[in-house]
């Protein structure tokens, strides 16, 4: 009985230890990676979007201490990606047609390519995000949720880094 309870621990350990939930995991030779500016498509006349988002992903690579930026072409891999869109809507206005609240939204496109292996971890990976504000808040409101849906975005992107789905 102690062998048959011993077997069934041994195999339920094994076995869930090399699970994933994130999808496709970062290869364990990428020690470094190049964080290449992300190319903006919005066509909007603001141009910080792609270093702000670059920053802000730096960060977070760091936080969760995945490996580190290397702005090198001889890196282990390298990250890239689009800015796809990037738009501010009302999305509720009051009975006299004023903007009650408005929204911020943002899509990116990211890839991740291992330079060892010659093949992509994450390829084409659309993510995006919307942040609320109320419109009452003026600018401070919209800089406001600006910053915490670039955190937000960026956040999502380095988790995206492991996950091709």
């Amino acid at each position: 009985m102690k062998f048959i309870l011993c077997f069934f621990s041994i195999l339920i350990v094994t076995s869930c230890g090399i699970y994933s939930f994130s999808g496709k995991s970062i290869p364990p030779s990428i020690k470094n990676a190049q964080l290449i500016l992300f190319e903006d498509n919005t066509g909007r006349y603001d141009l910080k979007l792609p270093d702000i988002l670059n920053k802000k992903i730096t960060e977070k690579i760091e936080d969760f201490n995945y490996f580190l930026i290397e702005n090198s072409p001889s890196a282990d891999s390298k990250i890239y990606g689009t800015i796809k869109s990037y738009s501010e809507t009302i999305e509720s206005q009051s009975r006299d047609e004023t903007a009650d609240q408005m929204a911020v939204k943002i899509s990116v496109e990211l890839n991740f390519f291992d330079n060892g292996s010659g093949e992509f971890i994450v390829k084409n990976h659309l993510i995006s995000e919307t942040e609320y504000y109320e419109a009452s808040g003026g600018d401070a409101a919209r800089d406001a949720a600006y910053d915490k849906l670039t955190d937000r975005l960026a956040e999502n992107i380095v988790f995206g880094l492991s996950s091709n789905w």
